[in-house]
């Protein structure tokens, strides 16, 4: 094949990549690509993802943004957005593409790009979209299987390795605070009673998946639990109808009643998050969002695979004062598809973690630097709060 893409292209060269759809992998992408820019600093690196997302990397020292107009009532991006981001991919001449999405919207933006180096994994169809196709991980680490091991952060890593990256390690995901959403946060939160001048947590209990969600009377307790050791309290989640009805179940529960922001922007939620002191949450973009602020925090899974999906806390950042904890209790038939539980007549996965594990684990977070590291927590399983 020759020289591996990255280390071929010439100074100043323009890569896009792209990046559809979901909040937590296009917060996950930060540390490859933030890697890639602090080794090749003459690069234009500039990532697409639908507009929503946009905020994530508005004004970034680092990576440009490039946004795919889709209505929030709509499935996907209509074909006049589609085609109106096209003709700008092609108006910046970029001289690579990496589709990191690899859906059929994605692999018609690489098609169209005009780029001379369209690069996909080696599944993506349809395959003529590409003429740079990276093969599966294992191969590349000469290791069948070691993919079901790694995280989601070091299987991209290795794609990246094959196309050229030298580091030794994935780094940490790191997200850009604006200015201008850091002040508008500071007004939502006084609006909502919240003075972001004393410490103050973020409660994420929505998830789009039911699966996912854990029990609105349990976050309830844990948001009681905090302010009755001083903390403020705000929740958080999407303007959609769901997402209210998700936060009004957890607030029947609260004593008293708690705070909620869930009309802020991309950029508000990140400033938020980021002068949060914890954050305790679902499986779901937040707990990302924390990672890469460096805000503590506790997140709790149930059926996806915490192996590949945990907020990413780079090896590099062992020892450091960012503390995160998992709580996940251990079930034969994790990981599943999510979308419905087919085991017990309820997701017992989620279900069955007790309060006073999520509350173990907040102590654990806040403790401060010491010597133990940022690592994952699989509590036992007990009875059921």
């Amino acid at each position: 094949m020759g020289q591996p893409l990255f280390q071929a292209l010439p100074t100043g060269s323009r890569i896009l990549f792209l990046r559809l759809r979901n909040l937590g992998e296009a917060v996950l992408d930060t540390a490859n690509l933030r890697a890639l820019r602090a080794w090749r600093p003459d690069l234009e690196i500039t990532v697409l993802v639908e507009a929503l997302y946009e905020d994530l990397f508005v004004d970034d020292p680092d990576l440009q943004v490039l946004p795919l107009e889709r209505g929030n009532q709509q499935s996907r991006s209509r074909l006049a957005a589609r085609l109106s981001v096209v003709r700008e991919i092609r108006r910046r001449r970029f001289h690579a593409v990496v589709n990191l999405h690899g859906g059929p919207t994605s692999a018609q933006l690489t098609l169209l790009s005009g780029a001379r180096h369209r690069v996909g994994a080696e599944h993506f169809r349809p395959r003529w979209a590409y003429n740079r196709r990276l093969p599966a991980v294992d191969a590349i680490l000469g290791q069948p299987g070691i993919s079901q091991t790694l995280h989601t952060v070091e299987n991209q890593w290795a794609g990246f390795r094959w196309l050229g990256l030298p580091t030794a390690s994935p780094g940490p995901t790191r997200l850009h605070v604006v200015p201008a959403y850091r002040e508008s946060a500071v007004g939502k939160l006084l609006g909502a009673g919240i003075d972001p001048v004393r410490p103050y947590a973020v409660l994420a209990p929505t998830n789009e998946f039911a699966t996912k969600r854990w029990l609105p009377e349990r976050f309830a307790a844990v948001a009681d639990w905090l302010q009755d050791r001083g903390w403020q309290v705000v929740m958080t989640g999407a303007p959609t109808a769901e997402q209210q009805a998700q936060l009004a179940a957890v607030q029947q529960h609260a004593r008293p009643p708690l705070a909620a922001l869930s009309q802020l922007r991309i950029g508000e939620l990140v400033a938020v998050i980021a002068g949060a002191g914890l954050l305790v949450g679902n499986d779901s973009g937040p707990a990302h969002l924390a990672t890469a602020v460096s805000t503590p925090h506790v997140v709790l899974f149930g059926p996806a695979s915490s192996v590949r999906w945990r907020p990413w806390v780079a090896p590099a950042e062992t020892g450091s004062t960012l503390f995160a904890e998992v709580v996940q209790n251990p079930f034969a038939c994790n990981p599943c598809s999510m979308f419905r539980c087919e085991v017990f007549p309820e997701p017992e996965c989620i279900r069955s973690i007790r309060v006073e594990q999520v509350q173990w684990s907040i102590e654990r977070v806040l403790s401060g630097p010491g010597e133990k590291p940022p690592h994952l927590v699989e509590n036992v399983a007990g009875e059921r709060s």
